[in-house]
């Protein structure tokens, strides 16, 4: 019978590249991987991998075998869903994937409500950008993810994939106490187009938002900062060294030094939804997650 962890070594490999990544995917040494792999040549009798430079890439027998063997893991998830579907109590493990506000204004609060509602639930969390957490997903390497798009930069979900929208969060700009627009109701891109920007890095959704944001109106921000921290921002703002664009979700407490002001034309905008892999729809720990995310937000404004 074919080893299951083998195969999802050789399908992390179709998928990651390399071996080294693959390992650093499954948590496991590259060492482990190439045994893995190994395993299943020596079932096979034929090579999964072959050389083409520096990298590696799937034999037609590889790819095969990997193609047909991501069905096989998916059926075998709604098998084991199927299995402990009549559990009355919540055990196990549960991966959840969450962007850094959503950890703060989201994960925090619901953590503490499973800790109550399903005790024996141990759940797992990691930090990773939405179009990473999409990918986490589709892997098999989280169970529940925690994403967000823009309302002019969308997230590609494949169709293997289920997406419940949570929040609609929008972001403000982040000026000092002292700045010449703190007395109007809001502001617009044009408004700020000599303004000195920190960002979030380049490649980012929020920095691609930001970027976006001016090129509507045919200009681009002049962005010297790059820091992953929404409080590094701040702090910017504070010493009045440069203006941040800041989601409301899960933002710290601001300083007295720095106004946050509504932005339109157009209105920064992400829609905040929660994903999970189609073939674990019956999965009952990630349905109570579910359940338990969308009581939190339905308490909300």
């Amino acid at each position: 019978m074919i080893d299951l962890g083998a195969l999802r070594a050789l399908i992390a490999v179709r998928d990651c590249g390399s071996i080294v990544a693959a390992a650093h995917e499954l948590d496991f040494t590259p060492s482990a991987v190439s045994q893995q792999i190994k395993k299943l040549e020596r079932q096979s009798r034929t090579p999964m991998l072959e050389r083409v430079g520096r990298t590696v890439i799937l034999t037609e027998r590889g790819r095969l075998l990997a193609e047909r063997g991501a069905v096989l893991l998916a059926d075998l998830e709604q098998v084991e869903n199927l299995a402990v579907g009549g559990a009355e109590e919540l055990r196990g493990s549960l991966r959840l994937a969450t962007f850094s506000t959503a950890s703060r204004g989201i994960v925090a609060p619901l953590l503490a409500k499973l800790r109550a509602s399903a005790p024996d639930l141990h759940v797992t969390v990691v930090e990773i950008e939405p179009r990473e957490g999409v990918t986490l997903i589709e892997r098999g390497g989280a169970d529940l993810a925690l994403v967000h798009d823009w309302n002019t930069v969308p997230l590609d979900v494949p169709v293997t994939i289920e997406q419940h929208e949570l929040l609609s969060d929008e972001a403000d700009v982040l000026l000092p106490w002292d700045h010449r627009l703190t007395l109007r109701d809001s502001v617009t891109p044009m408004d700020l187009l000599q303004e000195t920007w920190v960002s979030t890095p380049a490649g980012s959704i929020c920095h691609e938002w930001l970027v976006h944001m001016f090129a509507i109106h045919g200009e681009r921000p002049d962005i010297r900062y790059f820091d992953g921290s929404y409080s590094t921002h701040a702090a910017m703002v504070e010493h009045g060294v440069a203006v941040a664009l800041v989601p409301r979700l899960g933002r710290e407490p601001l300083s007295p030094r720095v106004h946050a002001m509504p932005v339109v034309d157009p209105t920064p905008r992400r829609r905040v939804s929660s994903l999970w892999r189609a073939s674990s729809h019956d999965n009952p720990a990630r349905q109570h997650v579910q359940r338990e995310l969308e009581g939190l937000f339905a308490a909300l404004p």
